[in-house]
């Protein structure tokens, strides 16, 4: 009896699914028929493309009318031949040669120069040794009458011998100073090789028994006649009327 029962049922349930797939279509195509509006959902296409890494990237997009220059336009390193380097190797060894050769040349002449020079000097030394200075006969002239006064006015003051004859000249218009030896070079001035000696000449001494470091000449002083000269840095540092003394004058500068 419980046997009949569960195939009763079975076939109930099969009876039952048959029913259900026999109208669901029905009721569908009833459905649409009636305007019925059912939706599905869409997915989008994906297609996932994979890029060849290994592959040589090759741009052959160029323009017709490119210009890429010629072998001109290339920047190419130039090199010397072997040739051109011992060319210019051998052109800079005249070069040096050349420049060595006029070097030496000038040294000798300058050398030779100094040795005229000095050979010159000694022999003008020894002849002014030689020189007795007189006075001149002859008037005086304004300038050195003017370079006169001014030294006679700087009696008794403190100055070196260079200071008072810079101030005797700038009385009559001349600018000058520099060492005792220096005053061989006053513009308009005169060496004097006769042994005269008038009022305003310049006296130069190479050596008077001072000291100027052996670089220079000793001292410089201004005549004013009579055997006599105004000294600058006399006794000390002072100006004073003194001798001239005629016998250690190296060099006698005359401004007519």
């Amino acid at each position: 009896m419980k046997t009949k029962s569960v195939a009763s049922s079975c076939v109930a349930v099969l009876a039952a699914s048959m029913c259900f797939f026999a109208f669901a279509p029905a009721a569908i195509a009833s459905t649409e028929q009636e305007g019925t509006i059912t939706s599905t959902r869409s997915f989008p296409s994906y297609t996932k493309a994979y890029k060849n890494l290994t592959a040589e990237a090759v741009s052959t997009d160029v323009n017709d009318d490119a210009d890429w220059g010629g072998l001109e336009d290339l920047n190419v390193p130039q090199t010397e031949s072997q040739a051109e380097k011992e060319a210019a190797a051998a052109k800079k060894a005249a070069e040096e040669a050349a420049a060595a050769q006029a070097e030496a040349e000038a040294k000798a002449q300058t050398q030779a120069q100094s040795e005229a020079a000095s050979s010159e000097a000694a022999s003008r030394s020894a002849s002014r040794s030689s020189i007795t200075y007189a006075d001149a006969s002859g008037s005086v002239t304004a300038g050195a009458a003017a370079s006169i006064d001014r030294a006679y006015s700087l009696i008794g003051q403190s100055m070196d011998c260079t200071a008072l004859v810079t101030q005797a000249l700038a009385a009559r218009g001349i600018n000058f100073h520099g060492w005792p030896e220096e005053y061989v070079n006053v513009p308009g001035g005169q060496v004097v090789t006769d042994g005269t000696l008038q009022p305003g000449d310049i006296l130069i001494y190479a050596n008077t028994g001072g000291y100027n470091g052996g670089a220079h000449y000793d001292h410089v002083a201004l005549y004013v006649g009579n055997g006599m000269a105004v000294h600058g840095g006399w006794n000390g540092y002072s100006v004073a009327l003194a001798t001239a003394m005629t016998e250690k004058i190296t060099v006698v500068v005359r401004i007519p």
